[in-house]
C-alpha cells in the first residue's frame, strides 16, 4: 500500500458468509485480522453461518467469544448466501466493508490493493475482483458461470463481466444504498448499474484446498431463476410477445378455413366450425396472455422503486 494510503487507518468490516466450512473459518479469521492491521484502525468480522450442518456455528461461537472483534450470526435456516450477506451488512458499521468467500478461494493479500485503490479513486464507491481464472477447480462451475452472466446480461441488458467475484470491498455508502434497496430478494450485484462508479482489480481464484462448495446445481438453477425474474421483466415480454404471435397465426388458421369452407374445398361436415371455435378461443387465451405480461412487467417495475440516480456534489 502506498505511503498516503498508509498514514491514515480506517475502522473496516468483514462480512463472511458460511456454510458447512468448520476445517477453513479458523484459519481465514487469523488470515484476515493479520493482513488489515497495517491500514484498520479496528477490524470487525462478521461470520454469517447460513444454517451448515457441520460444526460451522460452534466454531463460530468459540471464536467469538475469545475476540470480541469477532461477531457470530447464525441464520434461522438456510437462507442462501446473499440474505447471509444482507444480514451482515446490517450488523457491519465499518467505514469500508468487504465480502469475502469463506471457502479461501478469494486471495485475501489483495485487501490492501483493494482499499488503496478506492481511496486513491475518491469517486469509487465498490472494488471487485476481478477473476482471470474463475472457478480454476471444475470447467462445469466456469462453463456455468460464463454461460449465466451472458444470459443475466441479456435479460438485463447491461453488461455483467462473468469474471466478476463475490469479494469486493463496498464503502459505507453502498452499503447503505444495498441495504435500502426494495426488492426483498437482495444480490449484491445489483448495485452494478445504479450510479455507484465501481473498479476492479485483477486476480486469481485460489483453488479450494479443503471441502466443498455448497453451490449445487439445484441450487445454481433456483438462484439463476430467482436473480433474472427479480431484475428482469424482459421475459414477460418475450411471453408477451410469443403469445401475440400464437393468437395472430391462430386467427389466420381459422380465417383460412373459413375460406376454404366457403370455396368448398372442405367439405367433411362440423369440421370447420370445430376449428374455428377452438382457434378462436386459443386466439382470445394467448392474446389476453400477452396483455397480462405487459401488465405484469409494468406492476413489477412500480414495485421496484429503485433510487434512480446519485447526487454527487452540492454547494
Amino acid at each position: 500500500m502506498s505511503e498516503n494510503v498508509f498514514m491514515k487507518k480506517f475502522k473496516v468490516s468483514v462480512v463472511i458468509p458460511v456454510f458447512n466450512a468448520e476445517l477453513t473459518i479458523v484459519k481465514i479469521t487469523k488470515i484476515i485480522i493479520d493482513e488489515v492491521k497495517p491500514f484498520a484502525s479496528s477490524c470487525e468480522i462478521i461470520l454469517v453461518d447460513d444454517y451448515s450442518s457441520d460444526n460451522s456455528w460452534g466454531i463460530i461461537k468459540h471464536l467469538s467469544k475469545n475476540n470480541k472483534n469477532i461477531l457470530g450470526l447464525k441464520m434461522a435456516k438456510n437462507y442462501g448466501v446473499d440474505k447471509a450477506i444482507t444480514a451482515g451488512l446490517r450488523r457491519s458499521s465499518g467505514d469500508y466493508v468487504y465480502i469475502i468467500s469463506c471457502d479461501l478461494q478469494d486471495p485475501i493479500g489483495k485487501m490492501s490493493t483493494m482499499l488503496e485503490r478506492m481511496i486513491n479513486n475518491k469517486s469509487a464507491d465498490i472494488v471487485c475482483s476481478f477473476f482471470t481464472n474463475k472457478h480454476p477447480e471444475s470447467i462445469f462451475s466456469k462453463f456455468f458461470s460464463k454461460l449465466y452472466w451472458r444470459f443475466f446480461s441479456f435479460f438485463i441488458d447491461s453488461h455483467y463481466p462473468e469474471e466478476e467475484g463475490l469479494y469486493r470491498l463496498l464503502s459505507r455508502k453502498a452499503v447503505n444504498f444495498y441495504l435500502n434497496h426494495t426488492n426483498n430478494f437482495k444480490h449484491i450485484k445489483i448495485l452494478h448499474d445504479t450510479g455507484l462508479k465501481k473498479e476492479y482489480v485483477e486476480m486469481e481464484h485460489l483453488y479450494r484446498n479443503s471441502g466443498k462448495s455448497g453451490y449445487t446445481f439445484v441450487k445454481k438453477i433456483k438462484f439463476a431463476v430467482d436473480y433474472i425474474t427479480t431484475y428482469s421483466y424482459i421475459p414477460l415480454i418475450f411471453s408477451a410477445l410469443i403469445s401475440f404471435t400464437i393468437a395472430v397465426i391462430a386467427f389466420l388458421f381459422s380465417l383460412s378455413f373459413l375460406v376454404l369452407r366457403m370455396m368448398d374445398i372442405i367439405v367433411l361436415p362440423g369440421w370447420t366450425s370445430l376449428i374455428v371455435i377452438i382457434t378462436f378461443f386459443f386466439t382470445f387465451l394467448f392474446f389476453n396472455l400477452s396483455i397480462l405480461a405487459i401488465y405484469l412487467s409494468k406492476s413489477i417495475e412500480e414495485n421496484k422503486r429503485p433510487n434512480l440516480y446519485f447526487i454527487s456534489e452540492e454547494s
